[in-house]
């Protein structure tokens, strides 16, 4: 299963990441890890993948080509690529919330951690 692993960039807790992917009710099924290759919960799921020996398949923002709407275009991109999606999420984040929103409009599960950042 390719699952997406997204979150705020400026949180900076790698276990709780851990945490939010091994409470997915699909941690076992993991074949890839998806990333948009931001800081933060992005980072913290490719180091995930690493250490479990998972794949992990890179989505980058193209932000000079695309400018501010890079992050929804790729956003859109890693919805169709993958099967669900883990967020690590406070409620704040739009980048975040665009990702569970893109997931959501096309009935891919998705399952929110919420951390008090």
């Amino acid at each position: 299963m390719k699952v997406i692993v997204a979150g705020t960039r400026n949180f900076g807790d790698p276990i709780v990441v851990f945490m939010a992917i091994d409470s997915s009710p699909w941690k076992h099924q993991i074949t890839e890890v998806v990333s948009g290759c931001a800081q933060g919960v992005d980072q913290f799921g490719e180091d995930y993948a690493r250490l479990k020996g998972i794949k992990v398949v890179r989505f980058p923002a193209d932000w000079n080509k695309h400018g501010k709407a890079a992050g929804p275009i790729r956003n859109k991109q890693m919805a169709l690529y993958a099967d669900a999606l883990v967020a690590v999420w406070a409620g704040r984040s739009r980048g975040t919330k665009n990702m569970i929103d893109e997931m959501e409009r096309i009935g891919k599960p998705v399952h929110v951690y919420m951390e008090w950042l």
